[in-house]
């Protein structure tokens, strides 16, 4: 081809590929970041409702000026809701022992070590978390600026190849993964993996020749009649919210392109987390 070299196609392709590679890890690790983070809460939580408990026969049941040198600043003995406020109880409970150390419940593991060590961990991870996520949005705009690099080049390609090949001349299969006057709807997704992690699923299957994207159908056992479409994705990995803890839910992967959908994926049922 004059314009399209196989040296040029093949460095845009590669780094294509790397691209897309870098961007499905960093998705791994800020899934990998946000499950990490949640059990930080979660014993950060636990812990705090500890020592709440446990300070009730210092400061009294009912909430008292005397409960803010330990957090609970607002009229209100709830428990944090935000990790500012998770982090402000646990510093405040931390130097309340550390001045306090004869108030300290060991038995109960209340004391300022607990305090300290609970805080590190939602500060850890919380700061791997947000450095995760910004690391998926820097790995998906390098994934997106190859691709639109290597698009560019293959439109290049298409525009020399129309201006030789018949629409319907099997020789486009050389290039590209299809005919450009084969008027077929994608295959379909054969195989879909879903894990199910707190708060969400997260679904993976190999390309489809043809696709140009995906539709991501779910039902909700005993809640919904037929599947619910609940995105159209370009790439083939997606994640689905919103289903409530412990439901059993049915996900379908449909293929579509401009000529139509594929028949939807075998259904793959599991139960949310």
């Amino acid at each position: 081809m004059a314009h399209c070299t196989v040296a040029n196609l093949t460095t845009l392709i590669t780094s294509s590929k790397q691209a897309r590679l870098n961007y499905k890890n960093a998705q791994l690790g800020k899934r990998q970041a946000y499950v990490a983070l949640r059990t930080a809460r979660s014993n950060a939580d636990a812990f705090i409702q500890r020592a709440r408990d446990y300070l009730v026969g210092i400061f009294g049941t009912e909430w008292n000026p005397g409960w803010a040198v330990v957090g609970f600043a607002n009229q209100t003995l709830t428990l944090p809701a935000t990790d500012a406020a998770r982090s402000t109880v646990l510093q405040l409970v931390r130097d309340y022992f550390t001045a306090n150390a004869a108030k300290e419940a060991f038995q109960l593991n209340v004391n300022a070590a607990e305090a300290t060590v609970q805080l590190t961990a939602l500060t850890t991870a919380k700061a791997t978390a947000e450095a995760c996520r910004f690391d998926q949005r820097s790995k998906r705009d390098l994934r997106d600026a190859a691709e639109l690099a290597l698009d560019k080049k293959l439109r290049c390609l298409w525009n020399e190849l129309g201006s030789i090949l018949d629409p319907l001349d099997p020789r486009w299969l050389k290039f590209i993964d299809r005919i450009p006057g084969d008027p077929r709807t994608p295959e379909p997704v054969e195989e879909v993996e879903a894990v199910a992690q707190p708060g969400l699923i997260t679904l993976d299957w190999e390309d489809s020749t043809r696709a140009a994207r995906y539709k991501v159908f779910k039902q909700v056992v005993g809640v919904d009649a037929e599947p619910v479409l609940f995105a159209t994705v370009d790439d083939s990995d997606a994640q689905v919210t919103g289903v409530p803890s412990g439901a059993t839910v049915k996900l379908q992967i449909v293929a579509t392109n401009a000529v139509g959908d594929a028949p939807a994926s075998e259904a793959v049922q599991l139960q949310a987390a």
